[in-house]
């Protein structure tokens, strides 16, 4: 028995335009990974989306704070609760 995972329907619509070319390069490559157009553009589109999002997160530190900093980032985890809290947050866009 296999298990299938359902995607979420899609009903919202984005238009795009492009030039022959670059709808060539974007079939041949969905192609390769054996997509659709719409699920290639989709799924590389929402990855960079989130990888903009995450890029806006800067911290200005000084040079100590930032040697403290780096030095609590390679300690070892203690606090371990803390942690698997952390870790189950979900991004805002899930």
């Amino acid at each position: 028995m296999q298990n299938s995972i359902r995607k979420a329907t899609r009903d919202k619509q984005i238009n795009v335009r492009a030039t022959e070319d670059e709808r060539a390069v974007i079939d041949y490559a969905a192609s390769l990974v054996n997509k659709n157009r719409t699920d290639f553009i989709i799924e590389k589109a929402v990855n960079e989306a989130q990888n903009i999002i995450l890029d806006q997160r800067v911290f200005i530190l000084n040079d100590a704070r930032y040697q403290a900093f780096i030095k609590q980032l390679e300690a070892p985890v203690q606090n371990t609760e803390g942690r698997k809290r952390l870790m189950d947050v979900k991004p805002e866009w899930k």
